[in-house]
């Protein structure tokens, strides 16, 4: 039978593992792999405990040993606990040094703190450029609109969504929404449309399923889709990864890239909710508060998730009508 560690066992341990990451590795080879090994990813215990760190307090872990080092640590220059832990979580050592904003030139002869503090302080500039633009555009800025950025992140970003979720774009573009007062009936007439539209699909229409003149209209009046989608009270669909797959510099002969007008991959509200929904909805929901963590599909009877998925779209979504967001297997109420 598995070993189960209550919360107060887990908050010990989970204290007691930490003061031995920050004090570093004592020992190195077989020797340190012996030490402590019931913490290891092999373990049950371990496993909860690996579990039980956030992507945060991991990287903040990783930080504190590079400003104690004075520079981007090396794997052995970390407690083998921290470096497994990582490695588990962010695949990699470098990809958990670029998470943690540190040099990938790992190692004493790698870049020093004041570099690293130096190159932090530009990298934090230009996602605040960003950010900006997206609250002066009120939409998502596209890379074409930011090349010169877009070249100095490629060693730091593999794509556009990457970057835009560094930035905080989502909480940006949200800026300058604002109720618009004293219509005009051939305004309210078109918000009137679009609501009816919404009503059909039973969530906010996509740009590409409003008819073009409608759309300009919209956008004409209002400034932007989202800004138009407020005025009668909804959020856009929002795609969970926006360009996702969008290099952050294209080649000359590819096209510009789009957003597509799939839904699976998205994030939006269902406007209404039949009784047999909302029923499958609040098990999940306990189900959530019981293990302390949105269900994986398995966790979940199989016929309440395939009338979920059919209902929302995507397992996903059917989390996101309740608040409930998945992030590497952590538990975070929105």
């Amino acid at each position: 039978m598995a070993e189960e560690i209550n919360k107060n066992q887990l908050l010990e341990q989970k204290k007691a593992v930490f003061d031995m990451i920050v004090e570093g590795p004592k020992l190195t080879g077989e020797a340190e792999a012996k030490e402590d090994d019931q913490y290891s990813l092999d373990t049950e215990r371990g496993a909860q405990l690996y579990a039980s760190f956030s992507d945060d307090e991991l990287l903040e872990l990783l930080r504190g040993s590079a400003q104690y080092l004075g520079h981007s640590p090396s794997q052995g220059e970390v407690h083998w606990i921290l470096r497994a832990y990582l490695k588990a979580r962010f695949k990699n050592w470098p990809r958990a040094l670029r998470a943690a904003g540190l040099s990938r030139s790992a190692g004493r002869g790698g870049m020093s703190s004041e570099q690293m503090s130096q190159k932090n302080e530009e990298y934090q500039q230009m996602l605040n450029q960003i950010r900006g633009m997206a609250e002066q555009l009120g939409r998502i800025p596209h890379p074409s609109e930011l090349p010169e950025i877009c070249r100095k992140l490629k060693k730091r970003h593999r794509t556009w969504g990457e970057v835009l979720a560094a930035a905080g774009v989502e909480e940006a573009v949200a800026v300058h929404l604002q109720k618009e007062e004293n219509l005009k009936d051939d305004e309210l007439c078109i918000l009137r449309e679009l609501r009816a539209l919404a009503e059909r699909l039973n969530r906010s229409p996509l740009r590409g399923e409003v008819e073009q003149s409608l759309r300009e209209s919209l956008l004409r009046r209002f400034g932007s889709w989202r800004n138009a989608l407020y005025q009668i009270d909804l959020e856009p669909v929002r795609r969970i990864t926006p360009f996702v797959n969008a290099p952050l510099q294209r080649e000359k002969d590819k096209q510009r890239a789009t957003h597509r007008q799939e839904l699976y991959d998205c994030h939006y509200r269902l406007l209404k909710l039949d009784p047999q929904t909302q029923a499958d909805l609040a098990l999940v929901r306990k189900l959530a508060q019981q293990l302390g963590h949105p269900p994986g599909r398995r966790e979940v009877p199989a016929e309440v998730r395939m009338r979920l998925q059919k209902a929302c779209g995507s397992w996903s979504n059917a989390l996101f009508q309740l608040g409930l967001q998945e992030k590497r297997g952590r538990f975070r109420q929105r």
